[in-house]
């Protein structure tokens, strides 16, 4: 039988981005799936215009944003009622080749071991460098980063890593059933590498997949504002560490706040700003003593402030 796969796409506005995703989806190989569009909350009409657009697509409206981290995990409860095989988280400002996903199946078929399977990832403008091939990871320090040194070939066998980014990846559901999702207290950023670090104490390996590709825009998640970024950074890394790396948090986790600390005041932006980020940072460190976790407090305040660009 083929294995059912449950396509998972959170969405918070970005209509453009999601309607050439979901475009690009409907060149997908894979028979058996059900794509499935979790609306955290969008103002720029993206249900309807999806409805209108992809009919086939199911629509979950959350009502609000919760984050990349509680999209998500009402997609996963949705993918794991109706008996998906496999699970594949996606962003939606990703476009994919036509057989990236059936090559992402076929690899966990023949690795029973794989917990986790991530397609080699291209930047979606050109020269389309790559964005996502590999990663290194420092849990004592609270460190993961993208590795780029290699440049797999799409016939090369799939290989392991120690992390995979949350852009795309694919889980067996039994696995994701285990684990139960993302933790919901990132909200967002480093959700991604703490399920990489629960798969593997799981017993399971992360694999990349160089014969499944796709494409990225990045930067589109609406994080424009460097004191925001600091904030999730710095609250999540720590939360992190005090998951994972033993005793080494307590020695790490002043370290990587004087490190931000530091880099906000050494910035060229203005003195405002490079206040307004040391006080995220004091914010993150705060919140997380307190183990108040979820979406950040005064971002909404912030952003109303200082709008992004369109």
């Amino acid at each position: 039988m083929t294995p059912r796969v449950a396509i998972i796409i959170v969405v918070w506005n970005g209509l453009a981005d999601t309607l050439e995703c979901l475009e690009s989806l409907q060149a997908d190989r894979h028979p058996e799936k059900e794509i499935v569009l979790v609306d955290n909350g969008s103002s720029d009409g993206t249900v309807a215009a999806v409805r209108r657009a992809f009919p086939t697509v199911t629509i979950l409206e959350t009502g609000a944003n919760l984050g990349f981290t509680g999209g998500n995990n009402v997609g996963i409860r949705h993918a794991l009622a109706q008996g998906a095989d496999y699970i594949y988280l996606l962003n939606n400002d990703t476009t994919v080749e036509p057989d990236a996903l059936a090559a992402l199946v076929a690899a966990a078929a023949a690795e029973p071991r794989a917990g986790l399977l991530a397609p080699i990832i291209y930047e979606y403008y050109p020269p389309r460098k790559i964005w996502f091939a590999g990663s290194k990871m420092d849990l004592p320090r609270g460190a993961a980063w993208h590795d780029n040194s290699r440049v797999p070939e799409p016939t090369e066998p799939p290989y392991e890593v120690p992390w995979a980014t949350g852009c795309a990846m694919l889980l067996p559901a039994t696995l994701m059933r285990q684990l139960e999702g993302f933790d919901d207290r990132y909200y967002l950023s480093w959700e991604d590498v703490d399920l990489c670090v629960r798969v593997r104490k799981a017993g399971r390996s992360i694999v990349a997949v160089p014969g499944a590709r796709i494409y990225h825009k990045g930067g589109r998640s609406g994080l424009r504002m460097t004191g925001i970024r600091n904030y999730y950074a710095v609250r999540n890394s720590l939360l992190l560490m005090r998951k994972h790396s033993g005793a080494a948090y307590f020695r790490s986790a002043p370290q990587l706040v004087c490190s931000f600390l530091w880099q906000s005041l050494r910035s060229r932006e203005g003195l405002a700003a490079r206040l307004e980020c040391c006080r995220s940072v004091l914010d993150a460190v705060c919140d997380h003593l307190r183990q108040r976790y979820g979406p950040y407090r005064s971002a909404a305040v912030k952003i109303a402030r200082n709008p992004a660009p369109a």
